[in-house]
């Protein structure tokens, strides 16, 4: 009797393209364009090919496609700065996508200055990057004079939204102001204050015009105040620090950014006023350390997982070579209600009671 030899799991071939597309129950045109993110894929069918791959243990062979495809597989992604909690958040959504598909994420930060903005750029072209997801250091991307121009499929993120060459991705930011200021006047709030770090930024101006729509809104004709720091926390803490000093306080402060947020809670810290007894709160972006302090902090936060699904949705639109008119998306903001922001009612007994 022949006894046919038994083949050993380290002997079997490796699956192949073709072996994933069968498991999934797709084409492999449909297999090779989640693998390289070139072709956009319907959600349902990257999940059937990503379930595939884990199943047989599939690894593409990346350095021979990229070879082929004449591509390094790495995307460059430009942010102002790492220390702010939303840029390192959008930073790990990227790479998430990036990993899922067999690319690299390079990442640099501008320091909110054009110039280095610019030359970090180059440094990524350099390295022959497919593609860039940019947040500008300001609304004139591009306008410095060592700004490279061989630039290649390029989408900006959060600022410089409207940009007539570029696919963008932002926040309704004004949308946001005007929410954030509309919840503090239903609560009761009169003297609500606006902390900016600036007005460099559109998307910054976008919430202060939002957020003096609602005081235009309200009967009465209540006066806006808007406090400008500076983009330090030091900056924003020691601007909204005079504020509550004056004789006229206000009952609640509305941070407009991330940075702005924490100098508030500073300045309400070195003040000694009753939080949020005293004084509300109503910050910008979401962070873990907010719902780690009592109180916990009140605040708009940014969609990140849309943000960095949809801007990269779109680079790969244009990595892929697919011919559209630009594209400029916009995308609501949450309201995050928790205990720094309530009706000043407690303030007002207290100060019925002083003679």
């Amino acid at each position: 009797m022949t006894v046919k030899p038994t083949r050993t799991a380290g002997s079997q071939r490796p699956p192949t393209i073709r072996d994933v597309a069968i498991r999934a129950g797709v084409s492999t045109g449909t297999v090779s364009s989640v693998i390289t993110g070139l072709r956009p894929v319907a959600e349902d069918s990257r999940r059937l090919v990503h379930a595939a791959i884990d199943e047989l243990g599939f690894k593409a062979n990346y350095m021979a496609s990229s070879l082929r495809l004449g591509k390094s597989r790495t995307i460059g992604v430009v942010v102002p700065n790492l220390a702010n909690e939303f840029y390192a958040s959008l930073v790990r959504h990227y790479e998430k996508e990036a990993a899922q598909i067999g690319y690299e994420v390079l990442v640099v930060a501008s320091g909110e200055d054009p110039d280095t903005e610019a030359k970090r750029i180059g440094s990524l072209i350099a390295r022959r990057v497919d593609g860039l997801l940019v947040v500008p250091a300001d609304d004139d991307f591009g306008s410095v004079a060592a700004f490279p121009q061989n630039l290649p499929p390029t989408v900006l993120v959060d600022r410089n939204f409207g940009n007539p060459r570029f696919d963008a991705v932002a926040s309704d930011n004004f949308g946001a102001g005007k929410a954030g200021c509309e919840l503090l006047l239903q609560l009761g709030h009169r003297e609500i204050t606006l902390l900016t770090p600036g007005l460099f930024n559109a998307n910054v101006r976008e919430r202060i015009e939002g957020y003096r729509a609602a005081i235009r809104a309200t009967e009465g004709g209540l006066r806006d105040r808007v406090v400008i720091g500076t983009r330090t926390i030091d900056g924003c803490r020691a601007a909204v620090e005079q504020e509550l000093h004056r004789p006229d306080p206000p009952t609640a402060i509305f941070a407009t950014t991330y940075f702005a947020t924490i100098g508030a809670v500073k300045a309400i810290s070195s003040t000694g006023l009753r939080f949020p007894e005293e004084i509300s709160l109503l910050g910008f972006e979401h962070s873990e350390w907010m719902t780690a302090i009592r109180p916990y902090i009140s605040a708009i936060s940014q969609a990140f997982d849309q943000l960095a699904t949809e801007s990269w949705r779109l680079l790969f639109r244009r990595i892929g070579g697919v011919k559209l008119e630009v594209a400029h998306v916009r995308l609501p903001c949450l309201v995050n209600i928790r205990e720094s922001a309530r009706s000043p009612s407690a303030r007002e007994k207290t100060h019925d009671k002083m003679p």
